[in-house]
């Protein structure tokens, strides 16, 4: 049987040239090629690509090609330039150490690409609008053919990309074509997959690079706690809630389960996300299984006691009880856990009004000193500006000869009715030309002769 992964690659340059692998077979997997029967003469080859074949482009110049047909369409400026398909047979359906096994595994990888990206229903002449590369390995462990499919996402008819709502979908109907393709060149296929655990690409992404992924962690955390309630006569809320995780049965048929990472973050999943082993069907009818076969191995004979009570209505009522204790525990549970995350909230609301009314009082100090700071700038403008009005006006008096105008300009000051900024600027006007009448040194005579005064020259001029 022949699997496929699928992940997406930033760089199709990088992922061609791991492909071709340009002498990069490795002595020693031709020395394990050759002890177990591989003809000597099939392994002068130094590539790892030991077949290549292409559709829409070369193989061995799929690098530039492909690079041309992104840099027309959009400049090269996609983010994942590449879609990658490993594609692994069985040592049961091909042996790696028959070359003409080399050349089928090809074949099988160029007819998959050919209907996972043109369509099952293309004719033998029709093509995928697509440059796709097909190189095939006999390296890496487990000594196991396998085909390196690289697919560049630009097409070739409207230049757009190659896109998908759900990758995941995407890869289950490729698997279906896989398993069709595969069928027809006399592989075996197992008549049905399970589907116990479900894996989304993302996850198989993961786990290629070896990272951690947290619904594996949570699926193992449930495997041990359906394992404990097999061995020891306890709830499954509590052999989870020994591992940190919290389960909640919703309905008839719903069931999530919540932790807290690895990583520390928390996380929920519904039960039909990780796979139908998981969905509350399936989680009852385990714990109900297991209720029967203890009920089985401790079933005495239908026989009356004493005081004729017999062995099945004793039994029937103690499964009754029983199935109510559970009832009722499963109640408590999830009736503690609405008035924890009830109190949460409330915490998290009480924190929240804190918060407010500490900015609202901080906000209320701060508009407190602007106007305190407002009043003392107002204060000290209005006493500069009596400190200019009394100064003009002692230049009046004292520079200036007494007559009409200025005794007019000396009451004009003095009169608090008038507008202060009509006073204030007739007093600024009287300091300039007191300050520009005041007598300048030359290098030539050093005396000073007073000018006349401004307001004397106005009346001899009048």
């Amino acid at each position: 049987m022949a699997t496929i992964k699928m992940n997406r690659a930033k760089s199709a340059a990088a992922a061609i040239s791991y492909a071709l692998g340009k002498n990069r077979l490795k002595q020693d997997t031709k020395d394990w090629l050759i002890e177990h029967g591989c003809p000597s003469e099939s392994l002068k080859i130094n590539d790892r690509a030991v077949v290549r074949n292409g559709i829409n482009v070369s193989p061995t110049n799929a690098k530039v090609q492909m690079k041309v047909v992104r840099n027309h369409a959009n400049g090269d400026t996609v983010k994942n330039q590449a879609i990658r398909i490993i594609q692994s047979f069985s040592p049961d359906d091909l042996d790696i150490t028959k070359p003409e096994n080399w050349q089928k595994c090809n074949d099988i990888g160029y007819e998959f690409a050919r209907r996972a990206f043109g369509g099952s229903k293309f004719d033998d002449t029709d093509y995928p609008p697509y440059q796709i590369a097909i190189y095939t390995h006999v390296d890496g462990k487990g000594h196991k053919l396998h085909n390196h499919i690289i697919i560049n996402k630009t097409n070739l008819d409207d230049n757009k990309q190659w896109h998908v709502e759900n990758l995941n979908d995407e890869w289950l109907s490729f698997r279906d074509i896989n398993d069709e393709v595969c069928r027809e060149f006399g592989l075996e296929i197992p008549q049905e997959r399970s589907k116990q655990v479900k894996k989304t690409i993302s996850e198989r992404e993961l786990e290629l690079k070896g990272q951690y992924v947290w619904k594996n962690d949570l699926r193992s955390r449930i495997d041990q706690a359906l394992d404990e309630i097999q061995k020891n006569d306890i709830s499954l809320e509590d052999a989870l809630k020994s591992r940190e995780v919290d389960v909640r049965r919703r309905g008839q048929n719903g069931i999530s389960f919540a932790f807290v990472d690895n990583e520390g973050k928390k996380r929920i999943s519904r039960g039909q996300r990780l796979g139908t082993k998981y969905e509350r069907k399936s989680i009852d009818d385990y714990e109900q299984g297991i209720q029967q076969q203890r009920q089985q191995a401790i079933e005495p004979r239908n026989e009356a006691d004493p005081r004729g009570v017999h062995a099945v209505a004793r039994r029937q009522a103690i499964r009754s009880v029983r199935e109510h204790q559970r009832h009722l525990e499963r109640s408590l549970s999830e009736a503690r856990s609405r008035a924890e995350r009830t109190g949460k909230r409330k915490r998290a609301l009480a924190e929240l009004v804190k918060a407010i009314q500490q900015t609202a009082n901080r906000s209320l100090a701060i508009l407190k000193r602007l106007k305190d700071d407002s009043e003392r700038l107002k204060a000290d403008l209005k006493l500069l500006q009596d400190r200019i009005i009394t100064r003009g006006l002692s230049v009046i008096e004292q520079k200036y000869e007494a007559d009409t105008t200025t005794t007019k300009i000396a009451g004009f000051l003095r009169n608090p009715n008038n507008a202060t900024e009509s006073r204030l600027e007739l007093a600024s006007k009287i300091l300039e030309n007191t300050e520009s009448d005041r007598p300048h040194n030359t290098e030539k005579d050093r005396s000073v002769t007073p000018p006349k005064p401004f307001i004397k020259k106005k009346a001899k001029e009048r």
